[in-house]
């Protein structure tokens, strides 16, 4: 005997509504299979430090670190001050000094090493390049950058975040 009417929309019906499933479910896979691939760009989870905006110039004899030693600290801005390091010529970085693994700890504070190489964590288990990305360390994220900006002998700085991907 033929379908009524009724019968065929109601499998209508059920056909839509099993494909309307299964797109849901692969979305929903597909969604959960979306993992971090680069550990290095996790979120931030540091506090946001009070805002500031610096101009540093470099003539002065308290930055001219930067110049001689690569690195310079200051220690009332950013959450537990900020250290700015010098990368390369008329290349500069404004990094926070709260180590981003273990930050509740005391110890918690990076510096620059004695050979002016590289970043660490006063803790003595975290290491960093001079972009701040974690170096045989068992960090998982990159040091938090400040915003910087030379022009001239001046070095301005302030408390935007940035993601030194896009620089």
């Amino acid at each position: 005997m033929p379908a009524t009417m009724e019968e065929k929309a109601a499998k209508d019906f059920m056909t839509t509504i099993k494909k309307f499933s299964l797109f849901l479910f692969l979305a929903f896979f597909l969604l959960l299979s979306c993992g971090e691939e680069n550990p290095e760009v996790f979120v931030d989870e540091l506090p946001l430090p009070d805002p500031f905006q610096l101009s540093l110039n470099l003539d002065l004899v308290s930055y001219q670190n930067l110049q001689f030693e690569k690195n310079v600290i200051l220690p009332d801005v950013g959450v537990n001050g900020v250290i700015v390091v010098k990368r390369a010529e008329n290349d500069y970085a404004a990094f926070e000094r709260t180590c981003p693994f273990e930050p509740e700890k005391e110890c918690s504070i990076v510096s620059m090493n004695a050979g002016q190489q590289y970043l660490e964590c006063e803790c003595g288990n975290s290491f960093y390049n001079l972009s701040g990305y974690p170096t045989n360390s068992p960090s998982p994220r990159k040091l938090r950058e400040y915003f910087t900006s030379l022009s001239g002998r001046n070095l301005y700085l302030d408390n935007t975040i940035v993601n030194s991907e896009n620089r």
